[in-house]
């Protein structure tokens, strides 16, 4: 059993795993299948009486034999199907010696979680034996005529003895363990970088001029306050007058409460100016305050610097950390930070005063639609939005997603025509439909193979809907099939690699993202070489890996 599960998880899964990660997985794979052999061994042990030594004497070099064999046939399938992978979203390919150190690494985990299972198998024989001691002699002379029921009772209560145990165990090792990872997070992204300065520009937070000072920013946000292009870089590159973009940004040291900071950040766009530039985004970000420098610098760009960014922040802590152990904080901290802009943008005139967008890549996606109990509600109180990589379980995402129009995919649906609401990836174009395009427009961008979009807890004893025929993905290996368990082991995998990949691909969207701010803002009436030059730019930055922040 250990080794039929070891195969099937060398099938492809969504993104391409290296030796060491595709390693892992089968030597866990392959514990697993032992523990369940084990079990079903015990079930045939105990119903069958028989038993031959040409099986103590001939089973296990049989065993070695079906190994070998195995390993032989199976090693060029398993170079084959991750070179396809590799080559889909444009990595270069392995060498076909490579599986050997797939199979040691294997070898390992595989050893040291059965290990780990025989200790606890240890430990539950100890405690069985001293509970029925105990049961036992409590149950004295008289007691012993009734042996069968004093025994299942020692077995009942080892277990529960057991479990609890186990139970306690775990919950301190993740308590305490969590408790010191928090510590420090929050003491790497309270301050800037010493490497940045504070900006000079008073249309930037953390400057001498604004409401936030400099070390109220935090880590993310000085990045964010002290990057992107200037006016200067603007006009050079788009060769028309610009304006210096406008970067509010609100860390968690300004203020201690949500309300607060977003108070703090209303405050600090009116002392920009912001009411009186052309475009106004509202950005969500991820755990720790994070924001993608490529879609950001590219709006900014698009619009000749005529626009306003805010964001606020809410958590110091990674995004699987916050979206895991604490989803209430992105979507609070988030809805504060909407409403409180849109409380003031809503007041100023109608005609006079910028256009509203919001934007959210990853858990900034799932925080910010957050904000809106229904479409509807989005497209009253926004002129538009753009959401990257949003993640399962985001309930306006998966509302929408089930509207859609008959025989459109989940993986790249189409909702009433795409009148209002379009999804795009890589493997298909905002120009993948012809029909009008209304405004205010919502873009989703959902790589097939984004694993942050695609996991989900269901995936691990029911057929993912994005994996039936008719709703797969291009980018998606046909060799990919769903296998209970496993299927999900490998896309938990997947989930921790989706930003090792090049641009638009698994969960990294970078100048994908320009073409979704084209569609949803405009372009500003640039020309085609302006614009050309802008993907340049855009392409050419070194991002994060959004699961990372």
């Amino acid at each position: 059993m250990g080794l039929v599960f070891l195969a099937l998880s060398l099938t492809p899964s969504l993104l391409p795993r290296s030796q060491t990660s595709q390693g892992a997985i089968s030597g866990l794979s392959f514990a697993l299948g032992y523990a369940v052999g084990v079990l079903l061994w015990s079930g045939v042990k105990a119903l069958v009486r028989w038993r031959h030594e040409s099986l103590t004497r001939w089973g296990w070099p049989l065993l070695g034999i079906v190994l070998v064999t195995g390993a032989i046939i199976l090693a060029p399938f398993v170079v084959a199907w991750q070179n396809g992978i590799r080559t889909t979203v444009g990595l270069a390919t392995i060498p076909g010696y490579s599986w050997f150190q797939l199979l040691a690494v294997a070898f390992g985990v595989a050893m040291l979680a059965i290990a780990v299972g025989r200790g606890l198998r240890l430990t539950y024989r100890a405690i069985e034996r001293r509970t029925g001691t105990v049961v036992f002699r409590v149950a004295g002379e008289e007691g012993l005529k009734h042996q069968r029921a004093l025994q299942f009772g020692a077995e009942v209560s080892a277990i529960f003895i057991f479990a609890t145990a186990v139970i306690v165990a775990v919950a301190v090792i993740i308590v305490g363990g969590l408790q010191v990872l928090d510590r420090g997070w929050s003491a790497s992204n309270a301050l800037p970088d010493p490497a940045l300065n504070a900006p000079t520009s008073a249309l930037r937070s953390g400057s001498a001029q604004s409401l936030v000072s400099w070390n109220e920013v935090g880590n993310a946000g000085a990045e964010i306050v002290t990057s992107g292009p200037d006016a200067v870089a603007i006009e050079a590159l788009t060769k028309r007058s610009a304006l210096e973009p406008i970067r509010v940004y609100v860390g968690l040291a300004a203020a201690p409460t949500y309300a607060e900071r977003a108070a703090i950040a209303v405050n600090e766009l009116q002392r920009t100016g912001a009411a009186h530039r052309d475009v106004l985004i509202v950005a969500g970000t991820t755990g720790t305050g994070w924001l993608d420098s490529q879609a950001i610098d590219g709006v900014e760009y698009l619009h000749g610097g005529d626009t306003a960014l805010v964001a606020v922040e809410y958590d110091d802590k990674p995004s699987w950390r916050s979206r895991v152990f604490s989803p209430d904080i992105p979507t609070e901290g988030t809805s504060a930070q909407f409403y409180s802009v849109y409380s003031w943008w809503s007041a100023l005139p109608a005609d006079d005063r910028p256009r509203l967008y919001v934007y959210g890549l990853s858990l900034g996606s799932y925080a910010m639609q957050s904000a809106f109990p229904d479409l509807d509600t989005l497209l009253a109180r926004t002129d538009g939005a753009v959401f990257a990589g949003t993640p399962s379980g985001t309930r306006l995402w998966e509302t929408v997603t089930a509207q859609r129009d008959e025989g459109s995919p989940v993986v790249l649906p189409t909702l009433d025509r795409g009148r209002q609401v379009r999804w795009f990836s890589s493997a298909g174009g905002v120009d993948r439909l012809t029909s009008v395009w209304e405004q205010p427009r919502v873009a989703y961008l959902q790589n097939g193979n984004d694993p942050v979009t695609w996991l989900s807890a269901s995936i691990f004893w029911q057929k993912p809907e994005w994996l039936e025929d008719g709703q797969r993905s291009p980018v998606v290996s046909s060799d990919m099939h769903w296998i209970p368990i496993v299927t999900g082991l490998q896309a938990f995998i997947d989930y921790t690699m989706g930003s090792s990949v090049p641009d638009k691909a698994g969960h990294l969207y970078g100048t994908l993202t320009l073409e979704a701010w084209i569609a949803v803002t405009g372009d500003d009436g640039l020309d085609i070489e302006s614009v050309d030059a802008i993907r340049a730019v855009i392409a050419s930055q070194d991002t994060l890996a959004p699961l990372d922040q």
